[in-house]
């Protein structure tokens, strides 16, 4: 199945793109939540949900003894506030793990591209704070877990375009205009600057691999 890049738009979460989180992954998994308002996201969980059910059908077809078990899991989540009511977000949990393992079991290290507004690399001491407006660019991935019985549908990060910053430990509101976009310091080449250009560009399964 082929799917197509996207780009989401919201306010970040827990970013760890400079350096990957080693928590729960050993060799290390870069990861950012974004938080979107659900009418704004309705186009891209609609799009999401189709690759959902489409793997759903190409497993079924496949291994049609499983139709009865299997089940499919949204790639987003709704958000919830302390008191349990729903804040009328989504968020999505993009990740892309340090180490990609190729089906010829050989390893390739990979990092997502940070850019500011400009589309140039952001200084890697640069810290992401909760609530910086940032586009994040993503492959869809669809999967069926087969020891939960379930069909869904991973984001790989590609890259993080920061619009507004909201520097770690600093306040998330009141701190910038938001039609100003950030620029950072860092001025230093970087092949994948052309990633957060306007193009309709279609993933090459070839590459989709382990993420």
């Amino acid at each position: 199945m082929e799917t197509k890049h996207m780009k989401i738009q919201g306010s970040a979460m827990w970013a760890k793109v400079m350096e990957p989180d080693t928590k729960f992954v050993p060799e290390g998994q870069y990861t950012i939540k974004v938080v979107m308002p659900v009418t704004e996201a309705a186009e891209l969980c609609e799009q999401l949900d189709s690759y959902a059910t489409q793997k759903l059908a190409e497993v079924v077809k496949e291994q049609p003894k499983l139709k009865a078990v299997l089940s499919t899991t949204p790639a987003y989540t709704t958000e919830y506030d302390e008191d349990g009511n729903d804040t009328g977000n989504v968020t999505f949990n993009c990740k892309l793990k340090a180490v990609q393992v190729l089906r010829d079991g050989t390893k390739r290290v990979q990092k997502p591209f940070v850019c500011d507004s400009k589309v140039k690399p952001i200084n890697p001491d640069t810290l992401i704070g909760n609530g910086s407006k940032v586009i994040v660019k993503v492959q869809p991935n669809p999967y069926m877990m087969p020891a939960t019985k379930t069909v869904g549908v991973s984001l790989k990060m590609l890259g993080v375009q920061v619009i507004d910053l909201v520097e770690y430990g600093m306040p998330t509101t009141n701190l910038f205009d938001e039609e100003d976009g950030y620029i950072t310091q860092a001025v230093v080449k970087d092949d994948n600057q052309e990633m957060f250009n306007d193009v309709d560009d279609t993933a090459d399964a070839k590459d989709q691999g382990d993420f």
